[in-house]
């Protein structure tokens, strides 16, 4: 399951317990983040004002090894996401509407969103 900026600043700014919430809704599964993303989130993390603090902490969560970092073409995210989505079968973690709207029309199975800081798919 690849997670995208918004998720994993938004579980950052309002902790959720977001990993058991979707294992209880997808089953087993393995948090990826692309480089991309990463990338995306030592941008903000360098601004310093309040989303650069979630971006940071968002950081640390991935440096800890709770997520698998996977390369990417260096496209735009949201791309990238799309991408990696379609080539793996992957579920995407977004609260992004925008995204979640392209990867339903590239027919990505499953997308991950939270509604009241709980999961839904």
């Amino acid at each position: 399951m690849a997670f995208d900026t918004s998720f994993l600043m938004a579980v950052m700014e309002r902790p959720t317990t977001w990993s058991e919430d979707i294992t209880e809704s997808v089953g087993a599964f393995t948090p990826v983040v692309l480089s991309s993303v990463r990338d995306e989130l030592a941008r903000l993390a360098e601004k310093g004002d309040k989303r650069g603090k979630f971006a940071s902490l968002a950081l640390e969560l991935i440096e800890k090894g709770t997520f698998t970092l996977e390369p990417d073409g260096k496209g735009k995210p949201d791309d990238e996401i799309i991408s990696f989505a379609l080539r793996e079968g992957a579920a995407v973690a977004t609260i992004d509407s925008g995204l979640a709207k392209s990867l339903r029309a590239s027919r990505v199975q499953t997308v991950i969103t939270l509604r009241g800081g709980r999961v839904s798919t």
